[in-house]
């Protein structure tokens, strides 16, 4: 028999001891190199994941497409606003942090308009947040933190 491809069009009752032998090695090799196949058959996904995924599919599309006005060609961004003393702090850590990484940054301040529609399009009102290519960084990130992202 030429492998598991012809033993599909054979009746499994029908298998000779060697053939069945030789059929579960192929059905537990690619279970191994697979295991989200079993995962899906035990846990299928039920209407809260579902809803789920969908929003995160929707959160991850919304900010591909603001990418760019976000970002501008720079590697991360950080939002920030008055009266926020780790915005400060954020801001010139991340200064520091991209001088040392030679990686560039955009700094959007919340009293410019444009910059406090993107954060309500972005669903963010807390301060500061950090904007990377496929993520957002939620509250001050220590310096010992964001070098990981900026490589």
């Amino acid at each position: 028999m030429g492998g598991v491809a012809a033993m599909a069009e054979t009746q499994l009752t029908d298998l000779t001891p060697a053939e069945r032998s030789a059929f579960g090695a192929e059905i537990r090799a690619l279970l191994l190199d697979e295991p989200e196949i079993v995962d899906s058959a035990l846990n299928p996904p039920g209407p809260a994941a579902q809803e789920m995924a969908r929003k995160i599919a929707d959160d991850q599309a919304l900010l591909a497409a603001l990418e760019p006005e976000i970002l501008k060609g720079a590697r991360i961004a950080l939002f920030v606003g008055p009266e926020c003393p780790t915005c400060t702090r954020a801001s010139e850590e991340l200064a520091a942090l991209s001088a040392e990484y030679g990686v560039e940054f955009i700094l959007h301040d919340m009293n410019d308009p444009a910059t406090a529609r993107l954060a309500d399009q972005l669903g963010m009102n807390e301060l500061p947040f950090y904007v990377l290519p496929g993520m957002i960084l939620r509250g001050h990130m220590p310096p010992i933190v964001l070098p990981r992202y900026l490589d």
